[in-house]
């Protein structure tokens, strides 16, 4: 045994830079946010509420196939049109559990509409609620229309046209969407 082992068994260095590191936070400027007056805004990476658009979606149910733990559910039916005899699939039912959700992604990168019909980069976050089974289960139209969700102060909500890359701004309407202008 060496005088350096002799010296490290008596004195704990370890200790004082574990003591050092907890010193170092001591003296730093502190954070503290007044919620619900401020709200600190999520990162642009943030996964949040999923926004979903009831017009994009063409009901290939990838996003369910694509979810791990099953908690997308959708029924449909194809209806044909008598006139031209094209099938054409109708979307019954589109629910997601959201109490069972990791927030993984995988639905929102198996979509394959541009942009997406289903998307989770919406910096909304509160979806608290009384009655988890009810309040966390999302059908069609409570899922695009937010329904017992407070959006992210500025963020439009899906059935308004949120874009799926920027949530706090419309989507550009199309141009043959758009009425024409008589001169």
């Amino acid at each position: 045994m060496g005088f350096m082992d002799f010296l490290s068994n008596l004195v704990p260095i370890e200790l004082f830079r574990g003591m050092a590191l907890t010193g170092g936070y001591f003296f730093r400027h502190k954070e503290t946010v007044q919620y619900p007056e401020q709200r600190v805004e999520p990162a642009d990476r943030f996964r949040g509420m999923f926004g979903y658009d009831l017009e994009r979606c063409i009901d290939c149910s990838l996003c369910a196939k694509a979810c791990p733990i099953d908690i997308i559910f959708i029924e449909d039916h194809v209806e044909v049109n008598p006139e031209t005899k094209k099938k054409k699939k109708i979307i019954d039912r589109y629910d997601i559990d959201v109490k069972r959700c990791m927030f993984c992604g995988l639905c929102e990168l198996a979509c394959p509409t541009e942009p997406r019909s289903i998307w989770l980069t919406t910096k909304t976050y509160e979806t608290s609620t009384y009655e988890r089974n009810d309040g966390l289960y999302f059908f069609k139209e409570r899922l695009a229309g937010w329904e017992g969700v407070t959006p992210y102060p500025g963020v439009v909500t899906p059935i308004d046209g949120q874009d799926p890359k920027n949530p706090m701004s419309k989507l550009p309407e199309s141009p043959e969407a758009a009425p024409e202008k008589k001169e």
